[in-house]
């Protein structure tokens, strides 16, 4: 499994002074700036190797867990995905990227593979709550079908990417989970959608 290569091997800890909330990491192959972006904004930060067990998360007592970015086809995580499902309803969870993609496989949606993968610092993406569009960073080759997760009216598109029309992200229907596609940790890179660790915090204070 190529994403046992690229996340930490032991769990580690980044603790900041008088630290507000406590983030479990899921690491699939975690950006070192997902762990300053949650520091910055007073969050102790504990990231966990991807196959680490649901007993053990909760042993730390997180106030909210975040699924990472990663490579690969989300399929062959199936690990994190039965990790998702056992955490779900439990936490707030906010997810990007392959973690946005391994939450909709827990929910019991599709991925499938794009022809032309999404990658660059240039992707504009639209905020359906808002109409406004951001510039994202993106570096991904499967995307989340949405549509049977609204058919079902278990997640509603949150945003969709302008260029192709693909789903960019997912809020969950009454449940403490958002996911997006992008990387609002991007850096170098833009920073537009850097508020979206801050919707985590709001969720986390809920």
């Amino acid at each position: 499994d190529a994403v046992a290569f690229v996340s930490r091997k032991k769990i580690q800890q980044y603790r900041i002074p008088d630290g507000k909330y406590h983030v479990a990491a899921i690491d699939c192959g975690m950006k070192q700036n997902i762990v300053r972006s949650f520091n910055r904004r007073g969050c102790n930060v504990t990231v966990f190797p991807w196959n680490t067990s649901m007993e053990e998360i909760e042993k730390w007592k997180p106030d909210g867990i975040f699924l990472s970015n990663g490579p690969g086809d989300p399929m062959d995580v199936q690990p994190v995905i039965e990790l998702v499902r056992g955490l779900r309803g439990k936490y707030p969870i906010f997810g990007i990227c392959l973690g946005h993609q391994i939450i909709s496989l827990a929910y019991g949606a599709r991925t499938y593979k794009l022809k032309f993968g999404h990658r660059g610092g240039n992707h504009p993406v639209k905020d359906l709550a808002t109409g406004r569009v951001y510039i994202s960073s993106q570096n991904h080759g499967y995307v989340v079908d949405a549509e049977q997760l609204e058919a079902k009216n278990i997640a509603k598109p949150a945003f969709v990417n302008v260029n192709d029309g693909t789903n960019e992200g997912m809020a969950y229907v009454g449940k403490n989970i958002f996911t997006v596609q992008f990387h609002p940790e991007a850096c170098p890179g833009p920073q537009d959608s850097s508020y979206l660790f801050d919707r985590f915090m709001e969720m986390m204070g809920g």
